[in-house]
């Protein structure tokens, strides 16, 4: 199997930092392109509808600002990185649910491979309360992904 297009996900998180340098690892070796994506979740602002009132459209738009600018600057660290391995890079931001717009894009963008950070559930709170997105891509994907930790 030749690569020669990655989709890296990332968030800016800490355990996106392993995923990310694997992805170059493997996109330095390959002499791929890396592709990374950053999705915008407007969960946040389905809040703001039901909880303010007043000042709402001034909190959305707040809201919008703040996680657009974390996304740019998640994107453009990545980019950074890579660029200083030598790694070609484009960076793309996307907005909804993760699970869709990274399934949409694995979809539409003819990767060959696709790289996730993920990290370890223990015990059984922290499998309640977490929206698990490397298992719910993972189910769906039709494409090979290799998540990291």
């Amino acid at each position: 199997m030749e690569i020669r297009k990655i989709l890296l996900c990332t968030d800016g998180e800490e355990q996106t930092d392993k995923a990310e340098g694997f992805a170059i690892g493997i996109a330095k070796g390959a002499r791929a392109l890396i592709c990374a994506v950053y999705v915008v979740n407007p969960l946040l602002k389905k809040f703001a509808n039901e909880l303010y009132a007043v000042g709402r459209d001034e909190y959305r738009d707040y809201i919008d600002k703040t996680l657009r600018d974390e996304g740019n600057t998640a994107l453009k660290k990545f980019q950074e990185k890579a660029r200083n391995q030598e790694v070609q890079v484009v960076a793309k931001m996307r907005y909804g649910s993760p699970e869709e717009e990274i399934l949409q894009e694995m979809e539409e963008g003819g990767y060959d491979l696709v790289v996730m950070g993920s990290r370890l559930l223990g015990d059984w709170r922290s499998r309640f309360g977490s929206y698990n997105l490397p298992e719910k891509v993972f189910k769906k994907a039709k494409k090979p992904v290799v998540f990291v930790r």
